[in-house]
């Protein structure tokens, strides 16, 4: 005779054999092409004046233009502060960047950066890039980009002697949505200096951004530099915060 645990089990596995195979999971649904340009204008500025005389004052651009296999982005930064009259901090920035894609992953990248921080030593840094772009995650809730480059970097400091020095560029950019109205960018580039290896720089940049109208959001940031060889006299470290109100305008038409 059968044991009693033996017709237990058969009879659960000829219930659950019984039960309908569920439906298969439906795929969240991909997100919508981004328009075919969109361009955004930030402003802030903090002043005092009375006991102190102080002012802050940031501005910042971006703008994209999507063709079916070309892109071209580029952005521009400035920020500036004074104390009684006396400039305290004072650093602008300006980057641009085509991309060609081959599949859906893989594509061509150039790019150039332009930057000036007197108060880093700087009176100019230019670096040039060529190498290629990667497509490494692409989900509703996600997208994750790379560059990898080879670069020349060409400084011009105030203090010392210039310098020319072939470069790297590894480069991860991640975006992260929440709802329609607002997303979170991280961004991480690392430069190895292929001339002198010590002379290896850094940065990771946060920002947040929220929309209060079509047109208008609030946008904060936070970027922090670090240069392993500054320039002698100055700190390795930069860390800047900022918040501004962004201007957004966009095509009405969808990137092909």
């Amino acid at each position: 005779m059968m044991k009693r645990g033996h017709v237990t089990f058969l009879l659960v596995i000829a219930l659950v054999w019984s039960l309908p195979t569920p439906a298969a999971a439906q795929a969240p649904p991909q997100p919508p092409p981004p328009p075919l340009w969109d361009v955004q204008v930030g402003g802030s500025f903090v002043g005092t004046n009375g006991n102190t005389d102080t002012s802050s004052g940031g501005a910042d651009f971006s703008a994209h233009r999507r063709w079916p296999r070309w892109q071209i982005e580029s952005a521009a930064n400035a920020v500036r502060t004074s104390d009684n009259d006396r400039k305290t901090a004072e650093r602008y920035l300006a980057s641009a960047r085509a991309r060609r894609t081959l599949t859906a992953i893989l594509s061509l990248s150039a790019g150039e950066r332009i930057e000036r921080d007197r108060f880093s030593g700087l009176d100019l840094r230019s670096v040039l890039d060529a190498g290629l772009g990667w497509a490494l995650v692409r989900q509703p809730h996600w997208t994750l980009d790379g560059v990898t480059s080879l670069a020349w970097n060409h400084e011009s400091r105030i203090i010392g002697p210039d310098i020319d020095h072939p470069v790297g560029l590894f480069q991860a950019l991640s975006r992260i949505p929440f709802g329609a109205s607002a997303d979170t960018t991280q961004r991480f580039a690392y430069f190895p200096d292929f001339k002198e290896s010590s002379a290896y720089r850094s940065e990771a940049e946060i920002a947040a951004q929220a929309a209060m109208t079509n047109q208008l959001a609030l946008k904060l940031g936070y970027l922090w530099r670090y240069a392993n060889a500054p320039v002698p006299g100055f700190k390795k470290t930069d860390n800047t915060t900022t918040a501004s109100i962004v201007l957004r305008w966009k095509s009405t038409a969808l990137a092909p």
